[in-house]
């Protein structure tokens, strides 16, 4: 190894060195600030506001040693990515350590205790945030992809729990005070982001390892449709065949299953589309399912005769497509509406084929 090689060498574990200490800074702030909501002890919140400061400065300065190292080696490949995904990182973190001040102002904000019921599920999520947070940092560190992607998978599923706790606290309106429900708001919503950042390092994980700028996403799609209809089976087929990889298709109608008819497989089979898996699942059996599904798509009538309420993060679309127009119309109408949806959210025209 050359001497500039060693030096390079030397200057790259500087700075894997310095961003992993500011990682434990913030990490430190995130648990202490947890510790805050709890004990309401104002020296140690504003320990923490005023140690926000020099993680910021910190910052800055990883900032500074990642730009002069690119510009003093012009790195290949490999080091050149692991340059780029730190410097996101650091600002990652550097926010990250804003949410724990958010938290510890708002904490000083409470007059009295969290409720226990909301104080428990804080506590859980904050638990599960700086833990896949924690593990994040680990990935890149280690530079395992792998665990990487697992740690993201796990943020998703805790984001699945989380279903339900804006219901609940809105449904306090009026038994508690506006301070209090804004600061379990707002709180929640921090340790959420937190989650959503550790996801975001590991996202940077794979790009510095693998050179995969983001794992591409894929969107759970829901139709809604009544039984014997065959629109929705129709639907799925049409969106399995252009968007494979882009989102996933199912179709759900109350009363039970449903197979699709004889005319319909005559169709598809003449222009080619699959036939199979598009028997139609009960809507009853989803129905705690719901909120796993990006949108929530009625192809026969409204959403809202088919769900009472559309899940907080998911979104809903009512299509118009005739109901007695032949099937190379629907077909065609079909066509064009998932199209312009999967579009919009992954930006991906249809497979050829």
């Amino acid at each position: 190894m050359s001497h500039l090689e060693e030096r390079m060498e030397a200057d790259l574990n500087h700075i894997r060195d310095w961003l992993w200490k500011l990682g434990e800074a913030v990490e430190h702030a995130l648990r202490n600030a947890k510790k805050v909501l709890v004990l309401r002890d104002p020296t140690m919140a504003y320990d923490i506001i005023l140690g926000d400061h020099p993680i910021n400065r910190d910052s800055r300065e990883c900032d500074r040693m990642c730009h002069t190292f690119i510009a003093r080696y012009l790195p290949g490949a490999g080091a050149l990515r692991e340059m780029a995904s730190t410097i996101r990182i650091n600002v990652i973190l550097e926010r990250v350590g804003d949410y724990a001040v958010t938290i510890c102002r708002e904490a000083l904000q409470l007059e009295g205790p969290l409720p226990d019921r909301f104080s428990s599920r804080i506590d859980g999520l904050a638990d599960d945030a700086i833990e896949i947070l924690a593990g994040s940092r680990q990935a890149f560190r280690e530079g395992n992809a792998e665990r990487a992607i697992a740690l993201m998978q796990a943020a998703k599923r805790m984001e699945g729990r989380m279903e339900g706790f804006y219901e609940e606290l809105f449904a306090e309106d009026d038994r508690m005070d506006a301070p209090t429900m804004m600061a379990i708001f707002t709180v929640f919503n921090m340790f959420k982001r937190v989650a959503d950042q550790a996801k975001n390092i590991c996202d940077q994980t794979v790009y510095a390892v693998r050179g995969v700028a983001k794992i591409p996403k894929v969107y759970p799609i829901l139709f809604l449709d009544q039984r014997g209809s065959g629109l929705g089976q129709l639907a799925t087929a049409i969106g399995r065949h252009s968007f494979p990889g882009s989102a996933q298709f199912t179709v759900a109608a109350p009363g039970g299953s449903d197979k699709p008819s004889p005319e319909l497989l005559e169709f598809l089979g003449t222009t080619g589309l699959p036939d199979s898996g598009l028997e139609t699942e009960p809507l009853e059996a989803l129905a705690h399912d719901f909120s796993s599904y990006v949108v929530l798509v009625a192809i026969n009538g409204k959403v809202a005769d088919y769900v009472s309420k559309v899940p907080f993060h998911s979104a809903a679309r009512n299509w118009s497509i005739p109901a007695e127009a032949d099937r190379a119309e629907q077909y065609r109408a079909l066509r064009r509406e998932i199209t312009d949806l999967v579009t919009l959210l992954a930006g991906e025209t249809p497979e050829q084929g």
